[in-house]
């Protein structure tokens, strides 16, 4: 029977399409996903250009200004000191997004690497990583975040003569305050998927083809390289969008409470706390913030349902 040729070639682009780009296509029909894609590239967007979109310079006020409704000169309003509103959210979402961003580029690296040893080597180097996973777990973020301010920021910054802390003091101010926010996030977040990438490598090491690229010589970087780590991506990437939100929810309660960033620096969370004490008189002084923050944390809920939905093979069909 002959085959034409171009239904040869239809058939060999089928055959050799890759798992990323069939993700990819099953991850575009979802909805959902794709608006939370396109808000969170909007959101990159406007905090890359905030100096070219926002109309004022978002730490000037005038007090002649303070708490002036939405207006021409003013489109979302100004705070209690004059400030405009819109260029404070448009600064804003730089924060957000930098500490969602941090966490979820510090979670991702250090706890696939972690997890990976740890579920391929086994044994007692297995116990031993596992149980300081236990210890981090067990210290809360937000209490660990809380206790290096108050260390680095009053105790040691009033008292210490180090190069090294006046240098952490001075690196803290020159990010607004952020700094200590992304260490404490950076240094607990990892632990979730360090558990998530062990479950996934224990079961993989005793799978056929791991054991018959050990039985043909393959040496454990190779098999941690080439056969492990393909398949810890996908189910990392999810889990980690699906966090993200709970990264830039934990700076925006810090700010919330008085304890993120520095001002002038915006912040929703600050925002929403100064608008806050003026609800009844000022009600759009807290809803402004408090929606673009819905927005955010909706986008990357939105995209890591997606990701994880394109990324399962149980849901190809």
């Amino acid at each position: 029977m002959h085959i034409p040729g171009d239904m040869k070639t239809s058939h060999a682009k089928r055959g050799v399409e890759s798992p990323a780009l069939d993700a990819f296509r099953r991850l575009i029909k979802n909805k959902l996903a794709m608006i939370g894609g396109i808000l969170i590239l909007l959101l990159i967007l406007i905090a890359i250009f905030a100096p070219l979109i926002a109309p004022k310079p978002y730490y000037e006020g005038d007090l002649l200004m303070n708490n002036a409704p939405p207006s021409k000169g003013y489109p979302l309003g100004a705070d209690f000191m004059g400030r405009d509103l819109l260029s404070r959210l448009i600064y804003g979402a730089r924060i957000s997004l930098t500490v969602g961003f941090i966490g979820a580029i510090t979670a991702f690296l250090i706890g696939i690497i972690y997890g990976t040893i740890s579920g391929f080597y086994g044994g007692k180097i297995d116990m031993f990583m596992m149980r300081f996973v236990d210890i981090v777990y067990a210290f809360p973020t937000i209490l660990f975040i809380i206790l290096l301010m108050v260390v680095f920021k009053t105790s040691l910054s009033s008292v210490s003569k180090s190069l090294i802390v006046k240098a952490f003091v001075a690196v803290d101010r020159h990010f607004g305050g952020l700094l200590f926010i992304m260490i404490g996030i950076g240094l607990t977040s990892w632990v979730d998927m360090a558990r998530l990438s062990r479950g996934i490598v224990l079961s993989l090491r005793e799978t056929e083809y791991v054991q018959a690229a050990r039985a043909l010589g393959a040496n454990d970087t190779r098999i941690i390289f080439k056969h492990l780590l393909p398949n810890l991506i996908g189910p990392c990437i999810v889990s980690v969008t699906l966090r993200i939100p709970g990264f830039i929810g934990t700076e925006a309660f810090l700010s919330f409470i008085g304890l993120g960033v520095d001002p002038p620096t915006p912040s929703w969370g600050m925002m929403i706390s100064e608008g806050a004490k003026v609800l009844r008189s000022y009600p759009f002084q807290a809803i402004y913030p408090g929606i673009a923050l819905a927005i955010v944390m909706l986008a990357f809920n939105f995209l890591g349902d997606g990701l994880r939905d394109a990324l399962d093979p149980r849901l190809k069909q």
